[in-house]
């Protein structure tokens, strides 16, 4: 396969574009089991960059309530192959989070069938995205120093990338990290496996060869039976995480294949976003949830929804 790399100058506009945004339907405490495309509709839209190809926007989901302070984010990363995805197809990653306590993000990023660009743009905005959201944080109302970078397959890649040195967009403010302050990957391609030919000429981009100490604290799942981000090389790569001295916690799903835990009828999405989310709870990106008597209660372990529940019934009677 052959890799056309687009060498393009790009502005980056730091501004919000006015959007209609009405106060999310909590769907009786879970969002995240709306229609993604009605997810999309309550999300404030945000302009992030600008590129030669298209503008690209953020898709941020606030949790009900004024906070008395600014809240952490996670910023979720479409997957696709580098070649498709569109942000709505993790609204619903970035909804669980927001039914959390926590401010939700989908980012669109640039890709090679909308337009005609290679991984290594893909990780560029993944980069300009957590930057922008870093330095319009006070506006936000984000706590700049709790963001968390997430994404599955090629978008768990684009995450991880932004950890990494180097790649950053030209004319960017190298002041302001694009590096989150935590990890949440769902079956990430790590540099083995699918995409092999781009990281044989891109070693720097491969988050698996980038390892090294201060790494921020990492949740990751993959399924035992993944032929295209292989589970040995999740575990390689939790290896390496811990060696280097940093948090890392491998999710094993067992005899699940690519796309483990998505989308939300897939039987491993509410136990695997469950432990992800104590993850990021110990890790005190995420409030301790509400009682469960409470109007504006979160589905947690402990009270999850009638609804969410016939959900992961009805994924369990397709699966069989």
């Amino acid at each position: 396969m052959s890799l056309v790399v687009i060498g393009l100058s790009l502005c980056m506009v730091s501004r919000l574009e006015a959007a209609d945004v009405s106060q999310p339907n909590r769907n009786g405490g879970t969002t995240y089991l709306l229609p993604d495309q009605e997810i999309m509709g309550l999300a404030e839209k945000i302009l992030y960059k600008k590129t030669p190809q298209e503008d690209l926007y953020l898709y941020l989901l606030r949790p009900e309530g004024k906070p008395a302070q600014p809240l952490p984010a996670i910023v979720y990363f479409t997957g696709g192959g580098w070649e498709t995805g569109q942000p709505s197809f993790v609204v619903a990653d970035a909804a669980w989070f927001r039914d959390m306590g926590i401010i939700g993000i989908t980012a669109d990023y640039r890709v090679k069938s909308r337009h005609h660009t290679s991984p290594l743009e893909c990780v560029k905005d993944g980069k300009s995205a957590i930057r922008y959201v870093r330095s319009h944080a006070k506006e936000l109302g984000i706590d700049p120093n709790r963001i968390i970078a997430a994404g599955g397959s090629a978008g768990g890649h684009v995450a991880a990338a932004t950890e990494l040195e180097g790649n950053d967009e030209p004319g960017e403010d190298l002041q302001v990290s694009s590096k989150p302050n935590a990890l949440v990957l769902h079956n990430p391609v790590l540099g083995a496996g699918f995409g092999e030919w781009f990281f044989k000429d891109h070693p720097d981009c491969s988050p698996l060869k980038g390892v090294g100490t201060n790494w921020p604290p990492t949740v990751l799942s993959c399924g035992t039976k993944d032929a295209l981000t292989p589970y040995a090389t999740a575990v390689e790569f939790t290896k390496a995480m811990t060696n280097a001295g940093n948090v890392c916690e491998l999710i094993t799903v067992q005899d699940a294949e690519h796309s483990c835990d998505w989308p939300v009828t897939n039987v491993n999405f509410l136990p695997t976003f469950t432990r992800m989310t104590e993850f990021l709870r110990k890790q005190g990106f995420v409030p301790a949830p509400q009682p469960a008597d409470s109007s504006t209660h979160n589905p947690t372990d402990a009270a999850l929804s009638k609804r969410a529940r016939q959900m992961v019934d009805m994924a369990i009677g397709e699966k069989n």
